[in-house]
């Protein structure tokens, strides 16, 4: 599997979407993410381990941890990850269980954990 594009909206301690572009990275098969303690190096493999299989990459962390404590209600957590597998491209999209607004009237209500994914036509 070789990652080309994370995107994380109001997940973890990012509150505003931040996205990771692997592609600017060319084609070396192995990398390293390093920064100072707190800065996020995990958050971006929990966004990929939640992404393939719903889970943090460690056991310590679970999915209701997931969402940014700097976010509103109105914006909704999610990670995109797109990935090239076997000369094929996919997108796999996932958000927790989360609040939001209600769409009529005041207050909030609980929207169901999703995931989708998706194969880009190959030519």
């Amino acid at each position: 599997m070789r990652a080309l594009n994370l995107e994380l909206t109001a997940f973890g301690p990012y509150r505003q979407q931040q996205q990771i572009d692997f592609t600017d990275l060319g084609e070396e098969p192995i990398f390293l993410i390093t920064g100072p303690t707190g800065a996020g190096k995990t958050t971006i493999f929990d966004a990929i381990c939640y992404s393939l299989y719903g889970k943090a990459s460690g056991t310590d962390r679970d999915q209701d941890g997931f969402r940014s404590h700097f976010a509103n209600v109105s914006e909704l957590t999610s990670v995109r990850f797109t990935f090239e597998l076997h000369h094929k491209t996919y997108r796999v999209i996932r958000s927790p269980k989360q609040q939001k607004p209600k769409a009529r009237g005041e207050g909030c209500t609980e929207e169901a954990a999703s995931a989708s994914l998706y194969l880009y036509n190959q030519e």
